[in-house]
């Protein structure tokens, strides 16, 4: 699964989990969808950023056995 198709995952999820909240009767069952939702949407949000961070952290260990220790 790539980075974009596991972000639109998260988004499709967030915005199934507002539609759960906008017709839920209970106000905790409102709230625990609202907030799934938010944490979904944050997620993501974040995907893109952490993996350009594991990417620059791979190349890094490889520049790093390719050079030897950088000390």
């Amino acid at each position: 699964m790539t980075e974009e198709q596991l972000a639109a995952m998260h988004g499709l999820l967030a915005k199934y989990h507002r539609k759960l909240a906008k017709n839920a009767v209970l106000d905790v069952v409102r709230q625990y969808h609202a907030d799934l939702a938010q944490r979904l949407a944050d997620k993501a949000a974040l995907i893109p950023r952490r993996t350009a961070i594991v990417d620059r952290l791979r190349e890094r260990e490889q520049q790093i056995a390719k050079d030897g220790d950088p000390r």
